[in-house]
């Protein structure tokens, strides 16, 4: 979603219009999601013949038939514009027909299918509502469930209740939108005292070389300003930056400050520099600590079937009262609060920080949540997150070359693929996903140590690995009875498959052990780049960046 407070204007997709909710949100990601949306799109397929079959007259199908249609329209809500788009599965005369497909047994109630798939209904309200407003009324609107299995479908006609529902998720994105105009009349009113009551040496004009670096670096990029910043131990780089960087916030430059160190003692700094410098109400922010802390269980999974706190706790979120920690800026956030209040509700605690995070002016968390492609969607997957409007603070910076590589980099081991197997087994997991986790078994058992790989086994490694991501996205499994351990083990397919296949890395394929392979990044300068180029600006400081070019270079 893309929106402009200025001008009270907002673009998204249909989908993601439908889908918008503040909380936590039953996940489609990961293997289930891959295998869903294959699966779906069969079945569209399938569909799409099928009507053309039955809407064929003399060899010849029908004019006013059409699919995938593009559809774009505004919509007008307590004084903002929404402008939606997206593709409606299929027009047949006058009546709309949206396709979805669904994993349980078919047919049930129709009232099941709208408690179990409101947004569905949402989005095909939302497609009739914007083809009217373009002059095109539809006589009816047709939602197509279809049993994955079977290939069985029952067709529930929207209501005029559908309808009235999209009014009422315009006033839920038109909530969000007005707690964001609200952040910004307080970042621009934020009241903030210098970082240093006296000066040291050296920082008597580091606002003003500040402020004209990151001049620099923008007309020279033409994109986002880059900076380094190299100051002894003890010179007081995290004050000087945060000055600098909520100056820039209160002037309206950036909207949002992301402020990432390896350390936690670092981020507590932070917040206390945070804290310390703000003469009135300090800017709202937020701590982002590892998912792990979060946890209320006894062993941590994030298996959502598996695990109470996660399980079914969109449903249980606008009860839990749990609201008060984005729309009360005094609400104590600290992890034992949250934990409490996670296990009183019973939703996840680290389903707070993500419902919470969108509603902050300033994220603080590790290097992983912007760098690391398993963990940034915590925040590139925030409501209105746009990292062009954002400001990214690095610490501890000369750290950020190796701490990346090392996000990049996975290790497979014989002893996993043995229990996995053995699980699969247990499972009754379908035979070709089986028989390929075996032939993958037996390739790690025969591993040997080796500084690298012969090219031509890296090759047919590289070849197990993109059938192995294939079956796993194309299969249905049970990951709450595999357990969390073997459904990671199951899941790193994708991403070793992705390793393998990436032309962008650096990149090494090696054997430390017997039976273990390493598949090591050598250098993540590409996707740092790409990653800091994304932003509006960013500041990498620490106490050793020297050589500047050769640091900048990797």
């Amino acid at each position: 979603m893309q929106f402009s407070l200025d001008h009270r204007t907002a673009n998204l997709s249909v989908g993601e219009f439908s889908d918008f909710a503040v909380g936590p949100q039953e996940s489609g990601g990961g293997a289930q999601g891959l295998w869903r949306a294959q699966l779906g799109q069969h079945w569209h397929n399938e569909l799409r013949a099928r009507t053309q079959q039955e809407n064929t007259v003399a060899g010849a199908v029908h004019a006013d038939i059409a699919f995938e249609v593009p559809i774009e329209g505004r919509l007008i809500r307590k004084g903002w514009t929404f402008t939606l788009t997206g593709r409606i599965d299929q027009i047949v005369g006058p009546v709309l027909r949206e396709i979805k497909t669904v994993t349980r047994p078919l047919p049930v109630s129709e009232q099941d299918l709208r408690t179990d798939y409101p947004g569905y209904f949402l989005q095909l309200a939302a497609y009739s509502l914007l083809r009217r407003s373009l002059g095109c009324p539809a006589a009816r609107s047709e939602l197509v469930f279809v049993e994955t299995s079977t290939g069985l479908a029952q067709t529930v006609v929207l209501s005029p209740f559908d309808e009235a529902l999209v009014h009422h998720q315009l006033d839920v994105v038109v909530e969000f939108l007005d707690q964001r105009l609200r952040a910004t009349a307080r970042r621009r009113a934020l009241t903030l005292r210098p970082a240093f009551a006296e000066l040291r040496p050296g920082q008597e004009t580091i606002q003003a070389d500040l402020a004209a670096a990151f001049r620099h670096s923008t007309l020279n990029s033409q994109l986002s300003a880059i900076l380094l910043f190299e100051a002894p131990t003890g010179y007081g780089k995290t004050g000087c930056v945060m000055e600098f960087a909520l100056g820039r916030l209160r002037a309206g430059d950036f909207s949002r400050l992301i402020w990432l160190t390896g350390k936690s003692t670092g981020q507590l700094q932070v917040v206390h520099t945070l804290q310390r410098m703000s003469a009135g109400d300090p800017p709202s922010f937020w701590q982002v600590r590892n998912k792990s802390e979060h946890c209320v269980n006894t062993t941590f999974h994030c298996v959502r079937d598996a695990c109470s706190y996660l399980a079914g706790c969109a449903e249980r979120w606008p009860q839990s009262g749990l609201a008060k920690f984005y729309l009360d800026d005094h609400q104590p956030r600290d992890l034992a609060t949250l934990r409490d209040a996670g296990r009183h509700a019973l939703i996840c605690p680290y389903e707070i920080t993500r419902a919470s995070l969108a509603f902050n002016d300033v994220w603080i968390g590790d290097f992983n949540y912007v760098f690391s492609p398993d963990n940034r969607g915590i925040f590139f997957d925030q409501p209105g997150f746009d990292p062009r409007d954002t400001l990214l603070v690095i610490d501890e910076a000369h750290n950020l070359p190796s701490r990346v590589a090392d996000a990049y980099s996975h290790t497979a081991s014989d002893t996993d693929a043995h229990a996995l197997l053995a699980g699969l087994d247990h499972l009754l997991a379908p035979a070709n996903l089986t028989l390929a986790v075996e032939e993958w078994t037996r390739l790690l058992s025969s591993l040997q140590p080796a500084e690298s790989l012969d090219p031509a086994l890296a090759a047919d490694i590289a070849d197990l690995l993109g059938r192995l991501a294939n079956l796993v996205t194309t299969q249905s499994l049970d990951y709450a009875v595999l357990g969390p351990q073997l459904s990671e083990t199951l899941w790193q397919f994708t991403r070793l498959a992705e390793f393998a296949s990436d032309t962008k890395l650096k990149k090494l394929l090696w054997s430390p052990r017997a039976g273990e392979l390493a598949f090591t990044c050598l250098d993540a300068a590409p996707m740092i780049g790409e990653t800091l180029r994304s932003f509006g600006g960013s500041i990498l400081m620490s106490a050793t960046l020297q050589p500047f070019a050769a640091y900048a270079a990797t």
